[in-house]
């Protein structure tokens, strides 16, 4: 504790007024490329993250991928539809909770107008040369899904046409008006198999093309369901497989797109449409470790979910898992990827910051603490998410941003609590339930061994700060020190 720090005191009544907690968050998780299903790693990090977090939808890049293997032309032959591969995917999504949100991409190497690639995994971003082709996959792709789960269920699922066409020459090499045009089609071939299949757009970067596309498909009474596009807090140019010129935008620019991006849509032609940040971290640097990996991420975390609640109806985090090869596969166990956890499955605190809020419970007291969350239960039990988000400045994003603040104390005032009760607290910061830091201080070793393994796991864990049963006579007062970006979380059940 800093000599002369002040005191931050936060007085709740738990008999206070309280709205709904708002789960947005845990609508739907992005993947890498589809194919990375069929990994078993891949299926035990989904999994364990499903066990203890548990997220309602997926969505992932490149199911018309060759890999997968929908559409093909085997040599000298004729055009086939093979969903061998698509239907384990699907299926395993389904068995563990989690339904398809379908990206529609990229092209498949047979149905390809150029050979313009991106990524490791050779995803091919070119438009399809043939129309009449696309629609048919299309058409064949969506009645081979309810041919096989039911219309009932399929129509629960959301199809989002290809992914940051705004990208040019990276993830699309045609124009806008290509992208609209393919989006055109692909809506009204969806529409074609059933009219409640529910389709939209643009799935671009940096909250673009969103009046663009309303006005178009207005325009052109084309039809579309929602509005999605993407955000990161810093900005970069992709370039040659490389980012440059990266600009810090600040933790608040996540709250200011949202609202124009909703704001956009309210005063469109389709005012009511649901709005989906369908990926979003914190950054777009796949090497950015402190960003992705350390606990500067479940701090960022916690503020922009708190930040957003109430305007969106899907934000979903990139990532599931560091089994993830946009840029190849991970050289050393915490490489920046986007994962909740590493390509062990070792528990990032990122991930933390994900469970804590997924147990919360669903009624939240209103309060105007920016970095507080308190809920509680019909039984009188209570749960507390507290953090201390800490500002950067002018990261470089190859090692530890340097912040603008430091250690913050704070006391939580309870009133409303009578009885006997059970108090855990649990504490993820830079010294405690981190794994990324546990690592480094091994030495950060590029291969680990399966001790070394164990012991990351073991670090990983919450760590338990506080336990206590206390007899309370009306007022519980949790009192504790937030180093920069520490997150605190207090389970508090009545036993008596």
């Amino acid at each position: 504790m800093q000599k002369g720090m002040d005191m931050e005191s936060i007085h709740l009544n738990l008999h206070g007024e309280a709205q709904p907690l708002d789960r947005y968050f845990q609508n739907c998780i992005g993947s890498c490329h589809a194919y990375l299903t069929l990994r078993e790693d891949w299926r035990e990090h989904a999994r364990a993250i499903q066990r203890e977090i548990g997220f309602r939808a997926v969505r992932s890049h490149a199911i018309f991928h060759d890999l997968v293997g929908i559409y093909q032309i085997p040599w000298g032959g004729e055009r086939v539809f093979n969903f061998q591969n698509l239907d384990k995917i699907y299926d395993f999504w389904l068995s563990i909770g989690l339904k398809p949100f379908v990206e529609l991409s990229f092209t498949p190497r047979a149905l390809a107008s150029g050979d313009h690639t991106v990524f490791h995994y050779g995803a091919n971003v070119t438009p399809p040369r043939d129309r009449g082709e696309w629609e048919l996959l299309i058409h064949t792709f969506a009645t081979h899904l309810i041919e096989r789960y039911g219309l009932e269920e399929v129509q629960t699922w959301y199809f989002e046409v290809w992914n940051e066409p705004d990208l040019q020459g990276i993830f699309w090499t045609g124009s806008m008006e290509d992208y609209f045009d393919l989006y055109a089609l692909t809506a009204r071939a969806l529409k074609g198999v059933h009219p409640s299949l529910k389709v939209g757009g643009p799935a671009t970067s940096r909250n673009l093309w969103v009046k663009e596309m309303l006005d178009y498909c207005a325009a052109h009474q084309v039809p579309i369901d929602f509005i999605s596009t993407h955000h990161y807090c810093a900005d970069a140019a992709f370039e040659m497989g490389e980012f440059s010129g990266v600009h810090w935008r600040g933790q608040k620019a996540m709250l200011r797109d949202v609202q124009r991006t909703v704001q956009a849509v309210r005063q469109s032609a389709f005012p009511h449409l649901p709005v989906f940040y369908t990926e979003w971290n914190v950054s777009p640097i796949h090497e950015d470790v402190y960003g992705k990996d350390s606990e500067f991420t479940a701090a960022f975390v916690l503020q922009t979910i708190k930040d957003l609640s109430g305007l969106l109806d899907v934000y979903s985090y990139w990532a599931i898992s560091d089994v993830f090869e946009e840029s190849g596969p991970g050289l050393t166990p915490f490489s920046g990827k986007y994962g909740l956890v590493n390509l062990h499955g070792i528990k990032k605190p990122v991930y933390h910051a994900f469970r804590f809020l997924s147990q919360l419970y669903d009624e939240e007291l209103l309060s105007e603490a920016p970095s507080l969350r308190v809920t509680r239960s019909p039984e009188g039990n209570v749960r507390v998410l507290t953090w201390n988000f800490v500002e950067p400045v002018n990261p470089d994003f190859h090692s530890d941003y340097p912040l603008s603040g430091g250690d913050r104390e704070e006391e939580i005032i309870l009133d409303g609590l009578r009885g006997e009760y059970e108090v855990i607290g649990y504490r993820v910061d830079r010294e405690h339930s981190n794994a990324f830091r546990a690592w480094q201080a091994m030495g950060s070793p590029q291969y680990l061994s399966h001790v070394q393994v164990e012991q990351l796991k073991q670090a990983a864990e919450p760590d338990v700060c506080f336990h206590q049963r206390l007899v309370l006579e009306g007022t519980l007062r949790l009192s504790h020190v937030l180093p920069p970006c520490g997150v605190r979380f207090y389970d508090i059940r009545r036993v008596a």
